[in-house]
């Protein structure tokens, strides 16, 4: 009797390991996961832009309530250290340079998956003229060339790569 019961424990302690890893690796990519789509307030109305064509591709559905989404589309503007100097004994706001590597970022763009709030895309918006022939591999790490773009443009250009970057994601796991 003791020696079914533990064959039937250790039988037991085989199968819940297995299964559950059946189930992380069935877990996809939330781009790829995701319907429900949060986008947040950006500069020069770029957001309004950007919910008009994630409607139009119909991949996700965008919407402005937060609650209860699959993604969370957000601009975030680069951080600057406010350094101080002392001029007659008074702190003055002092001049800081920009990180090198990013100089010419005006704002980023981040999907996050809301559940986790890990970052699963980023786009650079870059104060630079676009390329004509610059086309990179879709990757997490988008760079747009945005200088003399209207704002429907720039939103045009984003949605371009976040969906080049979604696509690019679903040819390679199979998805449709």
């Amino acid at each position: 009797m003791k020696a079914v019961l533990c064959t039937l424990v250790s039988l037991c302690l085989l199968v819940v390991p297995t299964s559950a890893q059946q189930k992380s690796e069935g877990k996809q990519n939330p781009l790829l996961d995701g319907k429900l789509m949060y986008v947040g307030r950006m500069p020069n109305n770029i957001d309004a832009w950007i919910v008009h064509d994630l409607s139009s591709w119909g991949k996700y559905r965008p919407t402005r309530e937060i609650e209860g989404v699959d993604l969370v589309m957000k601009a975030y503007k680069p951080e600057t250290e406010m350094e101080y100097k002392m001029r007659r004994g008074i702190p003055q706001p002092k001049e800081v340079h920009k990180d090198r590597a990013r100089k010419h970022v005006m704002f980023s763009i981040v999907v996050t998956d809301w559940v986790t709030g890990a970052h699963v895309w980023q786009a650079d918006i870059l104060d630079l003229k676009p390329k004509s022939n610059e086309s990179l591999a879709p990757s997490e790490d988008a760079e747009i060339r945005a200088r003399g773009l209207s704002s429907e443009l720039l939103a045009q250009a984003i949605t371009r790569e976040l969906r080049r970057y979604v696509d690019h994601l679903g040819a390679q796991t199979g998805s449709p």
